[in-house]
């Protein structure tokens, strides 16, 4: 606790200086931007060859687009050991082969590929934009705008053509999202993933995190995210293993929990006390030999 809210206690102080003075020394505690509120690890309880992987979202309110909020879905996954992730974004941006200038383009899906900066290796969807960046580490990125609303969406990423590069085989893996109350599905991109028989990895996050500038903990906005309906390849895993994470120097401003299979996550309230930063919400079903 800090010094400035200790003295506020103590001497009784109940104007809004120590209210305000004591908050102000607590955010400057925070880690730089983006914040994940939380991070999910699923466990599907082993590699498997890979046709195809979705998970279902619901997002309960409407949020602008001056609100910079990221649900990832797929907040971190790996085929064959290459690195990607992929979800929903209040405020995107990107940009076009023809024209590199970086641009906001409002509310959107995306998916990225880390360890690759070819454009070549980038299919963006027909009216959709693009990254190839290196200021998160070398990826590229496909964007796509859409005004998203509150309700549910299942983001799908699949499969597609092979081709050979450098006399090397490599995959294009398509990402979409399902949107459930207008019953069309919107395709994001696709990228280009070194190796022919891609293998996905047992462990796959989701996350939300706030981003872009730094903002007053009490903006962070008031919504509830779901997580849940895991399926590898068409097939629902019907007990995945789940972890949540609250990482450290980010504000105590979500609280997931396991229902019925899912995780519920209130994001945007403070959660007082807490101690635990790593917690089992669901055990995995045992892997059968």
């Amino acid at each position: 606790m800090s010094i400035q809210r200790i003295m506020c206690l103590t001497i009784g102080l109940a104007g809004l200086f120590c209210s305000t003075a004591a908050r102000a020394a607590d955010e400057t505690q925070y880690a730089p931007m983006p914040w994940h509120l939380v991070d999910l690890w699923w466990d599907t309880g082993a590699d498997m060859p890979f046709e195809s992987y979705s998970i279902d979202v619901n997002i309960s309110e409407d949020l602008p687009p001056s609100t910079n909020l990221y649900v990832a879905p797929i907040g971190l996954g790996h085929l064959s050991k290459t690195p990607f992730y992929g979800g929903i974004q209040t405020q995107a941006d990107g940009n076009t082969r023809v024209d590199p200038r970086l641009r906001k383009i409002g509310p959107g899906f995306l998916m990225s590929m880390w360890g690759e900066r070819r454009l070549e290796a980038i299919r963006p969807a027909d009216g959709g934009f693009l990254q190839s960046s290196g200021h998160e580490g070398d990826f590229v990125s496909v964007r796509r705008p859409y005004e998203w609303k509150k309700g549910g969406y299942t983001y799908r990423i699949v499969k597609m053509d092979k081709e050979l590069v450098d006399g090397k085989p490599a995959t294009w893996v398509g990402a979409f999202v399902h949107s459930h109350a207008k019953d069309e599905n919107i395709f994001i991109g696709a990228l280009r993933f070194k190796g022919e028989n891609l293998v996905f990895d047992r462990k796959v996050a989701s996350f939300v995190e706030v981003y872009g500038k730094r903002i007053p903990v009490e903006e962070i906005p008031q919504v509830v995210v779901t997580f849940g309906g895991l399926k590898v390849n068409g097939e629902p895993l019907k007990e995945p293993g789940v972890e949540a994470v609250y990482p450290k120097g980010v504000p105590d401003y979500a609280d997931a929990k396991a229902v019925e299979g899912r995780v519920v996550i209130q994001v945007g309230q403070p959660v007082n006390g807490r101690v635990e930063r790593n917690v089992h919400l669901m055990a995995p079903k045992p892997t059968q030999n």
